[in-house]
């Protein structure tokens, strides 16, 4: 069985670490990219063709550029991390946003695998 396809953009390596962290022995995440930069980001990623994005903001940055990918991107779920990295929040094409950051490492994973994790 495939893992998920996942992109991480512009995640600190240890945020990102944190991420291929958890999944560990809980889903298969198969990172086919790691982008230190978002240029030409939402021509790039349709090629990618990612399960999961895991993105991370810049400081005094919103999250409108999600919401911009998510459009091109509709079946990919996005993970967003904060600058600070405090604040962790899951997208889906429904724009529910699903609150990570309080959560246990099996809700985090069950937002990745697809069966759900309580919506903020």
């Amino acid at each position: 069985m495939a893992g998920i396809r996942t992109v991480i953009v512009t995640t600190p390596a240890m945020l990102s670490d944190l991420v291929k962290g958890l999944a560990l022995g809980r889903v298969e995440l198969d990172v086919v990219a790691e982008l230190g930069t978002r240029q030409a980001l939402a021509r790039r990623l349709p090629a990618l063709r990612p399960d999961l994005v895991v993105i991370g903001l810049r400081h005094s940055e919103s999250d409108n550029i999600v919401t911009a990918l998510l459009m091109r991107m509709p079946k990919a779920k996005f993970i967003v991390f904060s600058a600070d990295g405090r604040t962790v929040i899951g997208y889906e094409l429904r724009l529910n946003k699903a609150a990570l950051s309080e959560l246990s490492p099996d809700g985090f994973i069950g937002f990745v695998r697809s069966d759900g994790a309580p919506i903020a």
